[in-house]
């Protein structure tokens, strides 16, 4: 009888390459050379900080290996460390996939958060953690021929890609797109976007609400009769919108009544319908407890007792801060829905109390 032993060399020495470096790992020497290295993250250097206002910027990033294309429309979950802590927020890429190198374009919120660190100190050069971009505002395929995009605010972001992708390719049919802005000087990738009006399958149109428009700009704000005057064909062509909530509920509210093709939205607040009856809020590990209000999230009640659990975008999009709630009842901020949960992971930034709650925290 023949014996055949097959000795995995690269498995022994990758053992060897770790005992030999212990207490490090071996990923660490290599990041000496270049910090991006990682086998299990993303992570990208700031290539080039382009300020779009003083209190907005695109970044430019250069990922490492790790980092797949996205379909545009897309976000991504970006961290940064601040004063030792990661902390990440959830923001749209506003590059297209062909474009050499992802891009994000962040508007400062004044609150001290990852936006507002980004905008002031991010400097070409320094290194952030990315995760795979996700998300489904994308484009169907086939695209449809006709097509209405309304945006406000930083909801330009995710449809510059969308748009800036289609008008990339042999896209044959024609846009119709109206950004809804306050002033000049908070309008994001203007320059881009004043770009892509030049192509003649793009009908580009920028609404100021409180500033005075400039020749070939128009004023008004976003109402059933803005969309029937502007856009009389407006109900018919398929609908994608991005921007804050009460912007969102008017469109949504016309489409309902008078749309007659697909409509995709994406919302860049959670929209709490309803809170629950409030109560008692446990950290089962932490120790402690706090009485929470029923329109307050779990995040919120956590973070008010002094924790700080892991947490993204803040609005159900980025699952970082699921938690298991050991037991209690809680309500579904977003759809009004109460749940009696034992032993079940949630998204605690996008539930209340509806009841006494035990979190695994």
């Amino acid at each position: 009888m023949h014996l055949e032993t097959r000795f995995d060399t690269t498995g022994w020495m990758r053992r060897l390459g770790k005992a030999l470096a212990t207490p490090f790992d071996p990923e660490d020497y290599l990041a000496l050379f270049d910090a991006r290295y990682s086998a299990r993250e993303i992570r990208a250097r700031v290539h080039r900080v382009r300020r779009e206002s003083d209190r907005a910027v695109t970044l430019e990033l250069a990922p490492n290996r790790l980092w797949k294309p996205h379909k545009a429309g897309q976000h991504v979950l970006v961290g940064v460390d601040m004063g030792g802590v990661r902390r990440q927020r959830c923001f749209s890429l506003s590059s297209a996939p062909t474009d050499p190198r992802p891009m994000i374009t962040v508007k400062q919120h004044g609150t001290g958060g990852v936006s507002d660190h980004l905008v002031n100190h991010c400097r070409e050069g320094d290194l952030l953690t990315l995760s795979p971009a996700s998300g489904d505002f994308v484009m169907p395929e086939p695209a449809p021929e006709r097509i209405l995009f309304l945006t406000a605010g930083s909801g330009v972001t995710p449809v510059h890609s969308i748009v800036k992708s289609l008008l990339a390719s042999n896209y044959g049919g024609h846009l119709i797109w109206a950004h809804f802005e306050r002033s000049y000087d908070q309008w994001l990738l203007g320059e881009g976007l004043r770009g892509l009006a030049l192509d003649e399958r793009l009908d580009f149109r920028l609404v100021l609400t409180g500033d005075t428009p400039r020749p070939g700009d128009l004023a008004g704000r976003l109402d059933e009769h803005w969309l029937t005057e502007q856009v009389p064909d407006g109900a018919s062509r398929t609908l994608f919108t991005c921007g804050p909530q009460g912007f969102l509920d008017t469109v949504i509210d016309w489409h309902q009544r008078c749309g007659r093709a697909p409509l995709f939205h994406e919302r860049f607040q959670s929209t709490p319908v309803s809170g629950g009856d409030g109560g008692t809020v446990r950290f089962a590990r932490s120790g402690g407890d706090i009485q929470a209000q029923g329109t307050q999230s779990l995040l919120e009640a956590a973070e008010a007792a002094g924790l700080r659990p892991q947490h993204g975008c803040r609005m159900g999009i980025c699952h970082t801060c699921k938690c298991r709630v050991t037991r209690g009842r809680v309500r579904d901020l977003r759809s009004g829905a109460s749940l009696e949960l034992a032993n079940q992971e949630i998204r605690i930034c996008m539930h209340g109390a509806d009841g006494d709650v035990e979190l695994d925290i």
